[in-house]
């Protein structure tokens, strides 16, 4: 450590050179650092010190020398503090400001100016309480010494972590080998384009591009070379797209363009340009020359509804479609894309279709495949919030117990478990900025949050064999008065699956800490579990829902 807290003559400076050095800051100017050049004569009386303090208001203290040789340092704070009492400062001004200093045992920290200025914080701050604001003495040179503020230092270090914490944002949303916006950073850019649309009321599409045979030319050429088309195709991407659309690297051989002011018929056109120049983009690398080919989708944001996610969905649809069709194609999305080429690109890229057996039951490992992709999908929305994590399979549990003693049929139970299972797979199309609000919305942003369970409903209609799960994603807000959302439906009118669901949701929400409440107990749940039963909640359900807690804590 560089610290010596001791009074006279013998301080020892010890250098540290982690992160940026307090030295480095100011000369290079990386920040605001200022350091304050006050030394004094050690020979000047305490009443010719008073007169220079007087004279320069901004100086924290005076460091004490005799021509070359440092000697200590007297904080302005301490020497006023004793001559401020009766008689002091006829008591010592007279004396010698070497004299006064050596009488009051005043405690210094003198760092080094190679010592980084995280860690002359984190010294400063361990000083006792009453020297916590003293300045610190910096030793820039072999006999050049300084003063800073506590204060600067901090400022200084909030800086450097500002600083850091860009530098690290940057590496977390660019792509190292293409130097695109990777996953991260184009859905960071992506969400403030998609309000931009909707507000202006502007058009935007998307494409989704694929490099065909990808994984071939790897194995025939190796990665590095596979690199180097990588590289390529990224630079062709960007020479053919205008500054203001948005690129990233979707991940693998995909790469996502996202086209403002851009309606279908233009990104069609701009998309056929690039299959054109990539396609006859020769790559030499070594002795090897490399083409490849693209196959693109593209969507425009007036058939997602405004969600980005639909949006990305349904171009990464459209762009599969290509590739079944033969590849090195452009392919706008439809509502004529069938739902076998919906579900391959829900499964990205298992060709898989819906055979039967001999005994007329479905192919149990095409449902396996299934089941993985709905916990796969709910597994992600943990993920983007994890305050939620545990939540889906509790109240998946929980919902099936339930189910069953209200008398259920153990046949419909599957479906009632995909569908607990992808309860808010809608809050997917909810952006960050309110999804993760920790405040309380405000009305505009609260009609954005109650779309979750229409967009629920529009993401997962298309899927033939999520049909009869779809009841609890799309009516677990509904209240048995009719107070609910989206639709307003009251009583029976609510599917017996959501209206179960919903007293398991709100139970886990209750029982469960959130970033502004801590979790409630069993007691007080039930109280309000009770209370809202014919206003929330189905009745009946409601006292079967009681029992069964009951039962599980008997």
């Amino acid at each position: 450590m560089i610290i010596n807290t001791q009074d006279s003559l013998t301080q020892t400076v010890f250098p540290i050179t982690i992160g940026v050095p307090i030295k480095q800051a100011v000369d290079m100017k990386v920040m605001d650092l200022v350091l304050i050049d006050c030394c004094v004569d050690a020979r000047l009386t305490v009443r010719e010190v008073a007169k220079i303090f007087e004279t320069h208001n901004s100086w924290p203290g005076v460091i004490l020398k005799s021509g070359a040789l440092f000697l200590g340092m007297l904080s302005r704070n301490h020497c006023f503090e004793i001559l401020g009492k009766p008689y002091a400062l006829e008591v010592y001004s007279r004396k010698t400001i070497l004299e006064f200093y050596d009488t009051m045992k005043h405690q210094i920290l003198v760092i080094d100016g190679e010592t980084s200025i995280q860690d002359a914080v984190k010294t400063a701050l361990t000083r006792d309480k009453n020297l916590i604001f003293d300045p610190v003495v910096v030793q820039l040179y072999e006999n050049y010494f300084c003063l800073v503020n506590i204060h600067d230092l901090l400022l200084a270090q909030c800086d450097v972590l500002e600083n850091l914490y860009d530098e690290v944002h940057h590496l977390s949303i660019i792509d190292p080998l293409t130097q695109l916006n990777n996953r991260r950073g184009f859905f960071e850019f992506a969400q403030p384009e998609i309000i931009k649309s909707q507000t202006n009321q502007n058009d935007l599409s998307a494409l989704m591009i694929d490099i065909d045979h990808f994984k071939k030319t790897n194995d025939l050429y190796g990665h590095f070379v596979g690199d180097q088309v990588l590289r390529a195709v990224a630079e062709e991407i960007q020479k053919t797209l205008r500054q203001t659309d948005l690129i990233g690297r979707y991940g693998g051989e995909e790469f996502i363009c996202l086209l403002p002011n851009t309606t279908i018929d233009a990104a069609h056109s701009i998309a056929e340009r690039l299959r054109d120049t990539v396609e006859k983009r020769i790559v030499k690398v070594n002795e090897y020359e490399v083409s490849v080919t693209i196959s693109i989708g593209i969507c425009n944001i007036a058939d997602a509804n405004g969600s980005l996610d639909i949006l990305l969905s349904l171009a990464d649809q459209a762009m599969y479609w290509a590739k079944a069709s033969g590849r090195n194609k452009v392919c706008q999305w439809t509502a004529a894309i069938s739902h076998s080429a919906a579900m391959e690109v829900i499964q990205k890229g298992l060709k898989i279709k819906a055979v039967k057996k001999k005994n007329g039951k479905k192919d149990e490992q095409l449902t396996k495949i299934y089941d993985e992709t709905i916990e796969g999908w709910s597994k992600a929305i943990e993920m983007r919030d994890k305050e939620m994590e545990g939540h889906s399979q509790r109240v998946v549990d929980l919902t099936l117990k339930l189910a069953r003693k209200c008398g259920v049929k153990e046949s419909e139970m599957a479906e009632i478990r995909r569908g607990a299972m992808l309860h808010d797979i809608g809050k997917i199309a909810i952006p960050d900025p309110i999804l993760f609000k920790p405040g309380k919305l405000t009305d505009e942003e609260w009609l954005v949050m109650r779309k979750h369970p229409i967009y629920a409903h529009e993401f997962l209609s298309p899927i033939t064999f999520l049909k009869k799960s779809i009841d609890i994603p799309f009516c677990h807000h509904e209240h048995y008065d009719g107070s609910g959302y989206p639709r307003g439906l009251k009583g029976e009118e609510i599917p017996l699956a959501a209206r179960i669901f919903t007293v398991i949701d709100v139970w886990d929400a209750l029982c469960s800490d959130r970033c502004y409440r801590p979790a409630w107990s069993h007691a007080e749940a039930k109280e309000y579990i009770v209370a809202q039963s014919g206003k929330m909640f189905d009745p009946i359900i409601t006292e079967l829902f009681i029992q069964l807690i009951n039962e599980m804590n008997s």
